[in-house]
């Protein structure tokens, strides 16, 4: 009789993105629970790292940015969507009246996209309604998404054919409108027959006669005709960028050496040599790829911000050629709409969780061949040895995270609550009650490290040692950022405070109520706002103070040097501090031109026409009234949410030139037991994204099982893990 085939013991060592992606591919093979025994190893007490999110006071939703997915999500639309159907499908399914019962019901999309151009006069709102190639609620790609060319060059026709936004019958097109049409039209064809020798010969010549009758080309006239229109220079900018974009990935043949020979030059020095005009250089629409993937050196925006050409191309490529919504911002949470949806599929499967589970060091075997023993911290112990930690708790029918670990289900849930013990901090004073070592061949068999970047250096010492010429060398090319959030939740529609998207000739009535505010190039810092004000209805407001609009600021944090040792636990309450009275600068200094209702101009005449009338904000107590100067004043601020995004777990992964070459590939490591997953690794696309973090986990399922097919994870292009 053939013995039963032993079980292979995958540990799994951190639960974000990376870390669930991995443990849900695994777990999505019919045959995984006689092949697999999966334990996924988590700091805190809950998942999600840089995603994860909680409630607060008012069970209002804190996030630790701004997330989303974008149209070009390409495998974490799908992995989502199957995340759901799985949900559906394990008994007990998803509760009834659940608001997300269902993979359609965790979006909520947007075709909204606004820069901020700079001007003589100040700040200028440009507004965009982004085409709709595909919707991305239907995880049917075409075969070959990432036809980069021909997708890009399609949106642009396609936006141009459009209707404006507010609607109704169109005006006869103008006869440069109709030409620049017709030769997008010839380009989208060579790009589609994937002539790039007839494509970059037709896009070499400074486009088509202009049928203006100037004797110039169309480029050249729509430039001139700019100086007088904006909306005319606006088009040209974005043209140009596309297809300037479209013209260096010809001349470098991209398509057959890939994006990843381009990636030793900084995207600025790459998009200049490629002829880009000083217009469109100097607009916000190249900045915005820098922005939204936090670009700066130490996270200091003062400094010029570096990037890998290659990674820049691709990522600005496949932002203006997505095929689905522009945005997809969740309906709830982060930590509500994707987190616990994958934490209780991989649950009902037979994933076990240990929480509190904060992993110290990797040791290597003798001859340094493999992973010998993982040293974790263990934070806290359930108070039942019987019963495994619940982290989840129900509002509104949603499954929540909460602000603070569930403390009666500890040992030491008094003394972690009256010390107020933060046991996601590496500043932390408090000490493990207990320590425990997992060892090759008896815990594990295999390990799959899904720790953030910057944990690297403190975790991995031996295997950076080890190995100075991959681990030491992809340490120092890959720095990480702090990033810093805001969410301020206001006692005034968006639209009552002055918010005006400011579309040509008037679109209010189409935009109100459809659509979020969103931006990537506002001021530096932070760079990033979005309007959230769907997530309102799910949080526990009293009805005589509920907010009726919800903002969230976002950006990159410029770093200490040298940073604290983690001994200074007084660090992360200074770190707060900055980020609270940067945040109060921010506010009273910029906020005017994006609420302009909501300066203390407008709300007490007269007085600051740009900063913020701090007694607009809700803190789920009645409006204070006149007398009230504590209520009324910046203080109010610390009513609301702010966070300094500081710990190694939580630092953003650049993309600077050269990186690319130093990311490991999730099998190939060094060492015989030992995978990687998270989106510091090589997946093709190689910057911070939800997308990345996806792309990794299936690449190290691939290594550790061989399943999903390298073919499958759509954008990877190397032939091995």
């Amino acid at each position: 009789m053939d013995r039963p085939k032993k079980r292979q013991k995958v540990a799994i060592l951190g639960g974000g993105i990376g870390g669930l992606a991995t443990a849900f591919e695994l777990t999505s093979q019919p045959d995984w629970q006689d092949r697999f025994e999966i334990t996924l190893h988590q700091i805190g007490w809950r998942l999600g790292g840089k995603c994860a999110s909680s409630r607060g006071p008012n069970e209002r939703i804190e996030e630790h940015g701004i997330h989303g997915f974008t149209g070009f999500y390409y495998n974490a639309v799908p992995f989502l969507a199957a995340c759901y159907a799985a949900l559906k499908q394990l008994p007990p399914g998803i509760p009834p009246g659940s608001p997300l019962d269902g993979f359609e019901k965790a979006f909520s999309p947007s075709r909204y996209m606004l820069a901020w151009e700079r001007t003589d006069t100040g700040l200028t709102k440009w507004s965009q309604m982004l085409p709709v190639i595909q919707s991305a609620f239907l995880p049917n790609f075409p075969t070959d998404p990432r036809a980069d060319l021909y997708n890009a060059l399609n949106a642009l026709t396609v936006g141009l054919e459009q209707p404006p936004p507010a609607g109704g019958p169109a005006p006869q097109p103008p006869a440069w409108l109709l030409a620049l049409i017709a030769f997008l039209a010839q380009a989208t064809a060579l790009a589609k027959a994937k002539d790039h020798a007839g494509l970059g010969a037709c896009l070499a010549t400074e486009w088509p006669p202009s049928p203006m009758g100037t004797g110039q080309s169309l480029k050249a006239s729509l430039l001139a005709a700019g100086a007088q229109s904006t909306e005319i220079r606006r088009l040209f900018i974005v043209l140009d960028f596309a297809l300037t974009l479209i013209r260096g990935y010809i001349a470098r043949d991209v398509a057959t050496a890939g994006f990843d020979s381009l990636d030793d030059q900084n995207w600025s020095d790459w998009l200049q040599a490629q002829g880009v005009d000083p217009l469109t250089f100097a607009s916000p629409i190249p900045i915005a790829t820098i922005n939204i993937t936090y670009q700066y050196p130490q996270g200091d925006t003062s400094r010029a911000p570096r990037m890998a050409a290659g990674t820049f191309l691709q990522w600005s490529l496949l932002s203006i050629g997505c095929l689905g919504e522009a945005v997809l911002f969740f309906s709830a949470g982060m930590g509500e709409a994707v987190i616990a949806p994958l934490y209780e599929v991989l649950r009902r499967r037979g994933v076990k969780f240990e929480f509190f589970h904060k992993v110290e060091a990797l040791r290597l075997s003798p001859d340094a061949s493999r992973v010998e023993a993982v040293e974790i911290a263990v934070q806290a112990n359930p108070l039942d040895p019987a019963r495994p930690y619940e982290p989840l708790y129900t509002f509104k029918g949603l499954p929540c995270w909460p602000k603070t670990p569930f403390h009666d289900q500890l040992a030491e849930g008094d003394l972690l609550k009256s010390e107020n013990i933060d046991l996601e901090s590496y500043w932390s004073h408090w000490k493990a009650p207990r320590r425990l070592r997992l060892e090759a061949g008896k815990d594990f068999d295999t390990v799959v490290f899904a720790i953030s970047m910057g944990a690297i250096p403190h975790i991995c010492a031996d295997l950076i040692k080890a190995r100075p010429d991959t681990w030491g060398a992809m340490v120092d090319a890959l720095p990480t950022v702090q990033t810093q959030n805001l969410q301020v939740w206001f006692s005034k529609d968006m639209y009552d405070l002055g918010w005006n998207p400011e579309f040509p000739g008037g679109a209010n009535a189409t935009f109100q109520g459809t659509d979020t505010a969103v931006s990537a190039t506002f001021v530096n810092p932070p760079n990033g706002m979005a309007e959230f004000r769907h997530l309102i209805p799910l949080e526990g407001w009293p009805a005589d103070c509920t907010p009726k609009s919800l903002w969230y600021f976002c950006g990159p944090m410029a770093d200490d040097i040298p940073a604290a040792p983690f001994d200074d636990h007084g660090y992360p309450a200074r770190q707060r501090e900055r980020v609270r009275f940067q945040f109060i600068q921010y506010m009273q200094s910029a906020l005017g031109w994006v609420l302009p209702n909501a300066t203390v101009s407008r709300q007490h005449p007269p007085g600051d026409p740009l900063g913020l009338d701090f007694s607009l904000l809700v803190d789920g107590k009645p409006a204070p009234d006149g007398g009230d100067e504590a209520a009324m004043s910046v203080g109010r601020i610390d009513t609301q949410f702010y966070l300094a995004n500081i710990n190694p777990t939580e630092r953003y992964v650049m993309s600077p030139p050269g990186s690319t070459r130093h990311r490991m590939k999730a099998g190939q490591t060094g060492f015989s037991n030992l995978m990687v997953a998270g989106d510091w690794i090589y997946t093709g696309l190689n910057i911070g994204s939800v997308e990345g973090a996806v792309m990794s986990g299936k690449l190290a399922s691939h290594a550790v099982s061989g399943s999903p097919s390298l073919a499958s994870i759509i954008g990877y292009t190397a032939t091995t893990t």
